[in-house]
């Protein structure tokens, strides 16, 4: 039996930020690749495209398919990208009539509403779990009676056994089967330059309950894989495979001190050297622990810093203190370990003077070099979905078209008074303001190129801002200081 994986081409959504979007989220489609490792391990001949970093067009993926000739066809979804899945499997469905399934995290929380007709099987939750029993079932032409976590149909009627058990032993997940994807094309911009890294976890699940996060996906108790695998893995990909960076993508890195001691001593010891970077809370980040992390190759930590107004970060859910990030990006710049820290605009309870106040806080904090300034979107899954189909706190949800759930230029709800025009026109600006700032100007090169900085995208900001400012759009905001008790202790 031949299954063909297919991550469909999404950058195109972005319009003008497309080749931004590109250069900051061409990851390795890690999900298909366990898939593929548990097929292959069931007998099964598998065959990856990812469409984006490969550059193909429909018609080229269409004709590789016809290549491959499989017996089954896979696709993934996220929320924002789940329209230009559904047109990549009508085109699928009009060329061959080999069978479709569907899985990712959109599927997984949308369920029956995302079951369009040109799907056969939607795989929902931690389908490692279930997968070796349908290859099974499916090879031999068996129904599908009792086997949990798919949606299929049987005489026009949405089938559903039960969610799929969460796999508690995670050391019992194959590897991802790397070996299958483009691993040359992944590419990540550093302060040390691009770099050829691959994806990688060691747990999954968030005990925290920021209203923004589906955290619905892999629950919030937290499975960690043992230190042994985790250095097998990292031992074949850094010794086999030649990649010299690793991305991990855990919720929160170091959520578990002792165990990322724990993991950094079997680093030492093992003599592997490698680039790492990953995401992590700004209070669970301390001068010791990081030093040991940064001799086993950390270069980059990303931080949710969100929003500076207290506020708002009360409604969201946001426990941690504004001083975590003065100290920790105070820390990463003396010990020459690049920060990200992401920031959103159109939370709950976000007015015009609290969104300004992040971006002054921003552009008055010289620690703080590099910051990503997304509108926040309501994906589903999340109590912000519950929050802005409730009309909680200022938030009005104004359309369900996902290919509009796009974090820059695009905004779906009405926050209080702003109105999702008014609130692109603010990220604009805002991102005007926060990369205007002297000091984040060498790092943007260093990590992304003269060019990215010279790019259409770049040169479409500019031109923007421009004419707003002339406009006079933001007429009144007049630079000021944070309001007392909003300065971190």
């Amino acid at each position: 039996m031949k299954l063909q994986l297919i991550f469909s081409p999404w950058c195109a959504t972005f319009g003008v930020f497309k080749g931004v979007a590109r250069k900051a989220s061409s990851f390795p489609p890690l999900g298909l690749g366990y898939i593929a490792a548990i097929a292959e391990q069931c007998g099964w001949e598998v065959g990856i495209i990812d469409a984006e970093v490969e550059g193909l067009s429909q018609e080229d993926i269409l004709a590789r398919v016809a290549r491959f000739k499989p017996d089954l066809i896979g696709l993934t979804a996220t929320t924002p990208f789940f329209h230009s899945v559904v047109e990549m499997a009508k085109a699928l469905r009009q060329r061959f009539s080999t069978p479709i399934a569907v899985g990712g995290p959109h599927i997984s929380l949308m369920r029956e509403k995302a079951f369009a007709d040109v799907f056969d099987y939607c795989f929902v939750g931690e389908s490692e779990t279930i997968l070796p029993e349908f290859f099974s079932r499916f090879a031999l032409g068996k129904s599908l009676e009792d086997v949990r976590g798919i949606l299929y149909r049987r005489d026009g009627a949405i089938v559903f056994h039960g969610e799929a058990p969460r796999l508690e032993d995670l050391d019992a997940l194959p590897w991802p089967a790397r070996h299958l994807l483009p691993g040359d094309k992944y590419q990540i911009g550093t302060l040390r330059g691009l770099q050829h890294y691959t994806s990688f976890f060691i747990s999954r699940g968030c005990p925290f309950d920021c209203v923004f996060c589906a955290n619905k996906l892999y629950g919030k108790a937290v499975r960690r894989r043992s230190v042994p695998e985790v250095m097998r893995e990292l031992t074949h990909i850094v010794n086999d495979l030649k990649i010299r960076h690793i991305y991990f993508l855990d919720d929160t890195l170091t959520l578990d001190r002792a165990y990322i001691m724990s993991l950094c001593a079997a680093i030492k010891e093992s003599g592997l050297k490698f680039t790492f970077e990953g995401s992590t809370r700004a209070n669970l980040w301390d001068e010791a622990m990081v030093r040991e992390l940064r001799a086993c190759g950390l270069i980059r930590i990303s931080f949710g810093l969100e929003t500076a107004d207290l506020r708002v970060r009360k409604i969201i859910k946001k426990r941690v203190p504004l001083k975590s990030y003065f100290h920790a990006n105070r820390l990463n710049n003396r010990l020459k370990i690049e920060t990200i820290n992401s920031v959103m605009l159109g939370l709950p309870g976000d007015t015009p003077r609290s969104i300004k106040r992040t971006v002054d806080f921003l552009c008055r904090s010289r620690d703080i070099q590099h910051a990503t300034y997304s509108i926040a979107m309501p994906y589903p899954g999340t109590e912000m979905w519950d929050m802005a189909h409730a009309n909680q706190h200022g938030l009005k949800l104004l359309t369900e078209d996902f290919a509009q759930f796009q974090r820059y230029g695009h905004a779906v709800m009405q926050v209080g008074e702003i109105t999702p025009a008014q609130m692109v026109a603010l990220q604009k600006h805002g991102l005007m303001r926060i990369y205007a700032c002297w000091w984040r100007f060498w790092p943007l090169i260093r990590r992304h190129g003269v060019m990215a900085v010279l790019s259409p995208a770049w040169d479409a900001l500019r031109t923007i801002a421009a004419g707003m400012f002339q406009r006079g759009i933001f007429k009144g905001w007049r630079e000021k200081s944070f309001d007392k008790e909003n300065i971190p202790d």
